[in-house]
């Protein structure tokens, strides 16, 4: 699994060489990265060209694609698919997920959630942590009270400071929205890489999504941007600069604890889609497992 994350963002030509990852600018030096190594790209640049042998080989190495729009803000993603040995039969057993089992996982899923929620409250010594972790304790199968809700009412107002979720002009949702589209491609990544199909969730089930299950899987990953975000320097600001954009991704990279070990968010993606397999084949949530964000010095 490659550990770099490549970010271009000059016009140039993209291609492979000697199993490496060729950069030519329309100014400037070319240069060489071994595809062996990368594990993410990210295109910011609508003059950027390629071909479809790139794309195969970025298959074959196990690299996500990212493409930006406009605006900067990733507006696709390319992954490999299908590429598990057992596929069909990991598949199949997805697909046939009894209701009381799809309900369950989505009770630790939000869980999960809302108690990294807290995390993050008591890292930054925001109120209310204290109340997260309670809600968290009274979530139900299948979360039918909506405690995710309701928690992330109170989590919002402690976490930030005159802060609306739905404000576009806010330069901090344009930061979670960036780092947030970054989680979901690579949580995507992960689930094909398992098996799983990603547009059969365990929640969310809309029929023109299709990465319902990426949804529900990366929840508990998102506070880990809203970290990143409240450490950054907000003020005047109207719109990411590269080095946001740099600091934001760099999340993947940093650990947080998994089944009691410190492993990359990137690498967590991975564990805990192999993880939600085992739960579907052996028909029990107990092995589903999810990333707890770290108290400091993380991400110092």
């Amino acid at each position: 699994m490659g550990w770099r994350i490549v970010q271009i963002t000059k016009p140039c030509r993209l291609s492979v060489k000697d199993r490496q990852l060729l950069y030519v600018p329309q100014e400037g030096d070319e240069l060489k990265i071994p595809l062996e190594d990368i594990s993410v790209l990210i295109l910011e640049n609508k003059q950027i060209s390629l071909n479809n042998y790139l794309f195969s080989e970025l298959s074959e190495y196990g690299i996500v694609l990212f493409s930006c729009d406009g605006s900067h803000l990733p507006a696709g993603v390319f992954f490999p698919f299908h590429n598990h040995s057992r596929y069909s039969e990991i598949a199949w057993q997805q697909i046939e997920m009894s209701e009381p089992l799809k309900k369950r996982l989505w009770q630790e899923i939000v869980k999960a959630k809302i108690n990294n929620q807290a995390m993050c409250l008591e890292i930054f010594n925001c109120a209310n942590f204290s109340k997260l972790r309670e809600i968290s304790k009274l979530v139900q199968s299948g979360d039918v009270k909506n405690s995710e809700a309701f928690a992330a009412n109170i989590y919002w107002k402690s976490l930030f400071e005159n802060f609306n979720r739905n404000n576009d002009t806010d330069f901090r949702n344009s930061a979670l929205n960036y780092g947030y589209a970054i989680i979901r491609g690579c949580m995507a990544r992960a689930i094909v890489g398992a098996g799983l199909l990603p547009c059969f969730g365990v929640h969310h089930a809309n029929k023109l999504n299709q990465f319902n299950l990426v949804d529900d899987l990366m929840e508990p990953f998102r506070p880990f941007i809203d970290y990143q975000v409240y450490k950054m320097d907000v003020i005047g600001k109207t719109e990411l600069t590269s080095l946001d954009k740099n600091y934001l991704v760099g999340v993947l990279m940093q650990n947080c604890i998994f089944n009691n070990e410190e492993v990359n968010l990137l690498k967590a993606c991975e564990l805990a889609a192999i993880s939600l397999v085992k739960s579907i084949k052996q028909k029990d949530v107990k092995h589903l497992q999810i990333p707890i964000l770290k108290k400091l010095p993380l991400f110092e």
